[in-house]
């Protein structure tokens, strides 16, 4: 009965393997072979095999630079979710009812309306005389309008906006995993509220801190409609200069070496995170 159910399990996974292998394995030697291609100054690389595209990216200082940049977003952006999502979700881990359904839709619109409309209306709203420019004049705080495009400030502004969600929804359903009997015990053996959320809500929750940075990371890491729309071309990332080499120049083996030490910087991202995470669960609750 056991063999039955396992090769039942195994069955349910073929077309799991099937679409993995189709759209990441395939894919990926694709990429991993046009990277070692040589540029022919037409859309279609061609011959030799060469290495010279990846001396290419670190001879020319240019590309860390971009590399260095990116990372810097990523870290700032990464950085900022996390202390804006972390009071909202566990605000929202401990509602219930019609409010929290409320809740969960408007921290879920984002990801519906798509980063597109997201980053139009981020670009209304920094204009020289959008809604921040404005308001910062009503106050007084400005006489003339800022330059909020073009720059770092504004990509970042904008991945910290569209990246929300990944972080408040995996920060409040580790909240919500909290036993509330362990609360309850620290509450009857004299913890305050503040004592129980340093040394038991927020190590408990870490994992849940964890998920979203990685997604966080990872996804702004490999930006391209924000840093373009945003940034108007000045805030050069990973992201855009690929687009440049494959769309613009057709440099297409150029461009898939960028994209495969993208993708390796990303999947080291993973193995770090588990230790992290693996020394904290260790660690146990402060």
């Amino acid at each position: 009965m056991f063999r039955a159910k396992y090769n039942k399990m195994d069955a349910m996974l073929i077309p799991l393997a099937l679409l993995f292998f189709i759209f990441f394995v395939i894919p990926f030697i694709m990429l991993l072979y046009n990277s070692f291609l040589t540029y022919t100054g037409k859309v279609e690389p061609g011959l030799p095999i060469t290495v010279q595209n990846y001396i290419k990216f670190f001879k020319d200082s240019y590309y860390p630079a971009v590399i260095g940049r990116t990372f810097y977003i990523s870290i700032v952006t990464t950085l900022m979710v996390t202390v804006l999502a972390y009071p909202l979700a566990y605000f929202m881990a401990g509602i219930k009812g019609y409010l929290k359904t409320i809740m969960l839709v408007l921290v879920t619109l984002p990801l519906i309306s798509g980063v597109m409309v997201q980053n139009m209306g981020m670009y209304g709203m920094m204009t020289n005389y959008g809604t921040i420019n404005l308001f910062l004049m009503a106050l007084h705080i400005i006489e003339e309008p800022v330059q909020l495009l073009g720059n770092n400030i504004a990509v970042i502004i904008g991945l910290t906006q569209g990246f929300l969600p990944f972080m408040i929804l995996p920060v409040m359903n580790a909240l919500q995993a909290i036993p509330e009997n362990v609360l309850q015990a620290s509450e009857s053996l004299g913890a305050n509220k503040v004592r129980q959320f340093l040394h038991i809500t927020l190590p408990m929750s870490f994992g849940g801190c964890i998920a979203g940075a990685v997604l966080v990371f990872g996804a702004s890491l490999s930006s391209y409609t924000t840093p373009t729309i945003l940034g108007r071309g000045k805030c050069q990332v990973i992201g855009t200069v690929v687009y440049q080499q494959a769309m613009q120049l057709f440099n297409w083996p150029f461009a898939s070496s960028i994209a495969m030490l993208l993708l390796l910087l990303i999947l080291l991202i993973v193995p770090i995170t588990k230790i992290l995470s693996r020394r904290r669960r260790e660690g146990g609750v402060l």
